[in-house]
């Protein structure tokens, strides 16, 4: 693995912790808020389905609360928050990888945009377009930043053809492949020459 992938995966891990570690305090401070100040009680469910005795009677109070409620909807929008979090910021090491490997490839005269979620595209001199999109971490496989590569839509009727020798798949007209890290400088520069093999003469 490249050394500022390294960087990126041990910032990464960094960044895990940290969120985790907040989400504990604020899951805290929110539990304390919602709970402090009394229990507001939702109108309560009918004694056949919580048939309860002695101390456990007060469960259906403290459960179907508004407290409760308001505690959990609060705890699912601090889960969001940092899920999206996760996703939309990739860690610059990786970005500097990332358009290292397309300047090396396509030239540092050609266009590349970047935007969150670690998205990629790059425009090529014919008018066509390569998307790419770094997934920091699979967690099926545990392989990280692994790379999903989009062509421009394309109408040529050798698409299938031109797909199955260059190892990649075909979808609405475009090229597409997942790739690791190690082959992404080769992966990339291959489905551009595949796509200049699948463009119709003028």
């Amino acid at each position: 693995m490249d050394y500022n992938l390294k960087k990126a995966q041990a910032l990464y891990k960094d960044r895990e912790r940290i969120g985790l570690s907040a989400l504990l305090v604020v899951a805290a401070v929110a539990f304390y808020f919602f709970y402090s100040s009394g229990i507001h009680v939702l109108p309560p469910p009918p004694e056949w389905l919580w048939p309860l005795e002695g101390w456990a009677s007060g469960l259906p109070e403290v459960i179907a609360s508004f407290n409760t409620l308001g505690f959990l909807l609060s705890l699912a929008l601090m889960l969001l928050a940092y899920g999206v979090w996760s996703w939309a910021f990739l860690p610059s090491p990786a970005v500097m990888y990332t358009m290292g490997v397309l300047r090396g490839v396509f030239g540092s005269k050609v266009e590349i945009k970047y935007s969150i979620g670690g998205r990629f595209r790059v425009f090529l001199d014919d008018g066509q377009h390569i998307d790419i999109a770094c997934k920091t971490k699979d967690i099926d496989s545990g392989e990280w930043f692994q790379y999903r590569l989009v062509s421009s839509p394309m109408g040529a009727d050798n698409l299938a053809d031109v797909a199955l020798r260059n190892g990649m798949s075909v979808s609405n007209g475009r090229f597409r492949s997942w790739v690791s890290n190690d082959e992404f400088h080769h992966r990339v520069l291959l489905m551009a020459k595949a796509m200049s093999v699948a463009s119709p003469s003028p």
